[in-house]
């Protein structure tokens, strides 16, 4: 018998499956978007004056992305995909100009340290801009990241702050091959960022269906496009979708590993097709840039740090070809060692194994870092989208944030929605937000969720950006803690996840009081980075007490208000199906 949520995701794919499955850049968000002036203070100005000038999100005319309405479930059913999620095909006739010019010039040569095809290019002149992670050499390689770093996203006409542009964090001029996973893509615009001339690309793509996938295999040949290859993860069965997002950027000398929150969108970037209009939607992103293995030999996975290992397993459970492991495995992950990668791999999983996955990864992860121990805990997770979540939901959550499992024996945390709070924007603020209702379309939380007399509504808290107007596309989770031997910690996860089973996995107790399957039904990934113990120093922490959110300053910048301010009687911003 179906559940209440497969209930749900069946009437959202209907909803879904009568509006067009893709969208030009120009049609994805319509002129009806609110203008704000991002200079005044006050917060009522006339609305028919802020309504007065209309924006155009995206002005890239004939780029492809997905409906975005996908992307806010994030967990589409297969009967709400007449075309696959993802790319929605080539403009032949340019790309076959393009071929034709380019024909006699052609050799392809796969491999994970070389593109097939190579053109000389001007080297990168000016540095990108620094923040808490101060570029190191190592033996003249200039690693700007070496520990890794989490960043904001750039947004047009915003101040800077520690944030990054897409052509910053991808320093094209030095990437020879490039793997890309994301839910939703721009076709054009990623091309215009990453040239396929100079960089050899395998974009890792949500389309369900063999037919489906040969039809796009067959669209990209037929474009004559050099140097790009498409990837599909399995996604049958259960599985609704690979929802997880990153990037392997291999370059000569190093391999720069990304996890963002944004999806290959122009919007999501914080970018917009004229001079004057701000940006719209911020999201987040960790990066860190591993250097080449002095013996040049692919490495041995188990000599890999966890980090190293749980991405390892999840690229060869994506079903990633092994050269592309292989060239990971050529790059020094010695440095990786505060930082934990955490996955959720599609599928049912009845057994334990050395690779958890779902929320048991969180926990592996929590336990890895040395996190463990946890004697009080507070959680503060931001997303874009809701599932259908109640105490046992949270209960879960909570255990794993603290690396406990869940289990039969397990007895319940008290009080637990007091020490969770979930930030997802009221329908005021978005309304009210730069882009207006028309950018809203990947926030999700449906009505049905949220009547449900389980769902945890005093959780809740308004999602204000501390950039004015901004709307946001983030899966980040706080947490601030107290060991049981009173020591302080923190904790940030940052990643594709948000706040549903879909995305963590469902597990019941069975009838004869067994652990049923864990049932996941999307991929996702992310990262979990602790908090540098000296930023504890000196803090004066009452008995119980937690550290305070600034904390987290110097390690990731907190892109939204906190505390956030309770709903008290208003309403979320709920899904609209068309």
């Amino acid at each position: 018998m179906a559940s209440s949520d497969d209930d749900e995701d069946l009437k959202l794919a209907l909803a879904m499956s009568m509006q067009p499955s893709e969208l030009t850049a120009s049609q994805t968000t319509s002129a009806k978007h609110a203008f704000v002036d991002l200079t005044s203070d006050t917060e009522d100005e006339d609305e028919d004056l802020r309504r007065a000038l209309a924006l155009s999100v995206q002005e890239t005319e004939g780029s492809t992305v997905t409906n975005q309405r996908a992307e806010a479930v994030s967990s589409p059913s297969e009967t709400s995909v007449s075309k696959p999620q993802g790319l929605g095909g080539f403009d032949r006739k340019a790309m076959e100009q393009e071929r034709l010019a380019r024909l006699n010039k052609r050799k392809r040569e796969p491999s994970p340290d070389r593109p097939s095809k190579q053109i000389s290019r001007t080297p990168t002149t000016g540095a990108t801009k620094t923040s808490s992670s101060q570029p190191t050499s190592t033996k003249g390689i200039v690693l700007r990241y070496p520990r890794g770093a989490i960043k904001r996203t750039f947004a047009t006409k915003y101040p800077r702050t520690d944030d990054i542009t897409i052509d910053e964090l991808l320093e094209a001029p030095s990437v020879n091959i490039a793997v890309i996973s994301s839910f939703m893509w721009n076709q054009e615009w990623l091309e215009s960022k990453l040239n396929p001339q100079y960089v050899k690309q395998i974009w890792v793509m949500n389309v369900k269906g063999r037919d489906t996938q040969e039809r796009y295999i067959q669209d990209m040949k037929d474009a004559g496009l050099p140097n790009m290859e498409l990837h599909f993860p399995p996604v049958d069965g259960m599985i609704h979708s690979a929802h997880s997002k990153y990037m392997l950027l291999f370059g000569k000398e190093k391999l720069r590993i990304v996890v963002p929150t944004a999806n290959m969108t122009q919007i999501d970037w914080g970018e917009v097709g004229n001079e004057w209009q701000p940006g719209c939607m911020e999201n987040s992103v960790f990066l860190i840039d591993l250097p080449r293995a002095a013996h040049g030999e692919v490495g041995k996975r188990e000599e890999l740090t966890p980090f190293g290992q749980e991405l390892i397993y999840f690229l060869e459970q994506q079903k990633t070809k092994k050269n592309v492991i292989d060239g990971v495995l050529k790059f020094d992950f010695s440095q990786t060692g505060h930082i934990a990668f955490v996955h959720s791999i599609g599928g049912a999983h009845k057994t334990e194994t050395t690779h958890p996955t779902g929320l048991s990864s969180l926990t592996k992860a929590i336990r890895d870092l040395g996190l463990d121990d946890v004697k009080a805990i507070e959680l503060d997770y931001a997303a874009s989208s809701l599932g259908a979540i109640n105490d046992t939901f949270l209960q879960r959550v909570s255990l794993a944030a603290r690396g406990e499992q869940f289990t039969t024996e397990k007895k319940a945390i008290p009080n637990i929605r007091d020490g969770i709070r979930i930030y997802f924007p009221t329908d005021a603020t978005v309304k009210d937000s730069v882009g207006g209702p028309d950018c809203g379309g990947i926030i999700s939380l449906t009505r049905q969720y949220y009547n449900a007399p389980t769902f945890p509504r005093e959780c809740l808290r308004d999602y204000v950006s501390t950039r004015k107007g901004m709307l946001s596309h983030n899966k980040l989770l706080f947490a601030r803690g107290r060991k049981n031997d009173g020591r302080p910690f923190a904790w940030v996860y940052i990643g594709s996840a948000n706040v549903s089973e879909s995305a963590w996995g469902g597990q019941k107790v069975l009838k004869n009081g067994s652990m049923g399957s864990l049932n996941i039904r999307n991929w996702e990934c992310g990262i979990v980075m602790s908090v540098p113990g000296e930023k504890f120093e000196g803090l004066d922490l009452g008995e119980g007490e937690v550290p305070p959110m600034s904390v987290f300053e110097g390690t990731v910048e907190v892109p939204f208000k906190c505390p956030g301010d309770e709903y008290e009687g208003r309403q979320p911003w709920f899904f609209r199906p068309g």
